[in-house]
């Protein structure tokens, strides 16, 4: 977890803030967010090609960009994911790099960012 939480720090703090709770309306919470109990292939997708367009979360509506997070590794994402999904009132399984890889690997060819319906679509 802390090592999840130093890459939080590092790459994330700025828009989604020291307690998770984003920067309303521009940056969504992950404190208490349906999209961080979602399988861990949203996440990931959302961190490696980023977001684009409307995405409702907590019954609030946002309509920005999260851009593609660059110079993180794998396990730098599967230890930020597990540290949100385990932060902020939330509670959720690890992530492991293995994960991380396997779902990069089979969304290799994605090269724009996703809508939040194509995540959603796409999740389990």
């Amino acid at each position: 977890m802390k090592r999840g939480q130093a890459v939080y720090s590092r790459t994330c703090i700025a828009c989604h803030q020291p307690t998770g709770m984003g920067i309303p309306p521009v940056f969504p919470p992950l404190a208490g967010s349906e999209w961080v109990a979602m399988d861990a292939s949203v996440a990931v997708r959302n961190i490696v090609q980023g977001m684009v367009g409307p995405v409702t979360v907590k019954g609030a509506a946002y309509n920005g960009m999260m851009p593609p997070v660059a110079g993180v590794s794998d396990k730098d994402i599967a230890d930020v994911i597990t540290y949100v999904r385990n932060s902020f009132g939330n509670s959720g399984a690890e992530v492991t790099e293995a994960e991380v890889k396997a779902i990069k690997a089979k969304y290799a060819d994605r090269k724009t960012p996703w809508t939040a319906e194509e995540l959603k679509k796409d999740s389990k």
